[in-house]
Formats: structure tokens, C-alpha cells, sequence
């Protein structure tokens, strides 16, 4: 009879838990929708040093901050350190949306670390997600 309403209790949390996690996964999936493209390519772009790719989806604040005359000194110090983007291997880790401003994690593998956490950020500007701000970790 304990062992029976033991299962019970299992399952019934199991459920609970299943049901809570829901929204998260389906919110990353909305995320992933835009952010994904939008890493993608910053990545490749940053791979082949082309700045029109790298940059296509920043906004104008992040363009004259991030132009490309220092796009070069970038990727020294990006690309320096850690080599350059292993095409494919990105995945989204999480997200955060607060105050306008959407974060999309990625664990990153570069050719010299894996793992790196690149940090996204985007924000909806004229009807399109514009990246106002990129992390290396």
C-alpha cells in the first residue's frame, strides 16, 4: 500500500514538473527562431572576416561602436585567443527577456576552447530584432 502511494507521489511530481518546464522550452524555441540566424551570422561572419555578414542584424549604436575599421582589432582579440568558430557546433543554453532586451546564450566551440559562452543580445527595433550588444565568456 506505502509502495503504491509512493509511485503515486513520484508520478504526480514528475507531471508537475514536466508541466512547469513547458514554457521554457517552448519560449527557447521562440527565441532560437530569431536568435539563431542572427548568431549564426555573427559566427560565420567573424570566420571569413566579413564584416557586412558579421554585422548585417546590429543596430546603428553597435555598428559605429563595433565599425569596420576596428572590426579587424575584433577579431585579433576574439579570434586570437581562441581560433575560429567551429561551424555547427552552437547551442542555445538559455535566454533571459527583461526590459525590452532579449539575451540568447550559446555554448560556443572555437578551435582553440569549447564551450564559450557568447551572449546575444537583441531588442526589437522597427519591427526587427537588432543585436545591441555580443559577450565572449
Amino acid at each position: 500500500m506505502l509502495k503504491n502511494k509512493l509511485k503515486i507521489i513520484a508520478i504526480l511530481s514528475l507531471t508537475v514538473l514536466l508541466i512547469m518546464a513547458i514554457p521554457v522550452f517552448s519560449g527557447c524555441g521562440k527565441v532560437g527562431e530569431y536568435a539563431d540566424p542572427i548568431t549564426e551570422n555573427i559566427l560565420i561572419g567573424m570566420n571569413s572576416a566579413d564584416y557586412a555578414t558579421f554585422s548585417r542584424d546590429f543596430d546603428s549604436s553597435l555598428k559605429a561602436e563595433l565599425s569596420e575599421d576596428t572590426f579587424p582589432d575584433f577579431l585579433a582579440a576574439v579570434n586570437g585567443s581562441i581560433g575560429d568558430y567551429i561551424t555547427g557546433s552552437k547551442k542555445m543554453s538559455g535566454f533571459n527577456i527583461e526590459n525590452g532586451l532579449t539575451t540568447a546564450t550559446y555554448k560556443v566551440d572555437f578551435e582553440g576552447m569549447e564551450d564559450v559562452t557568447v551572449d546575444v543580445i537583441m531588442q526589437k527595433i522597427d519591427g526587427q530584432m537588432k543585436v545591441v550588444g555580443i559577450w565572449f565568456k
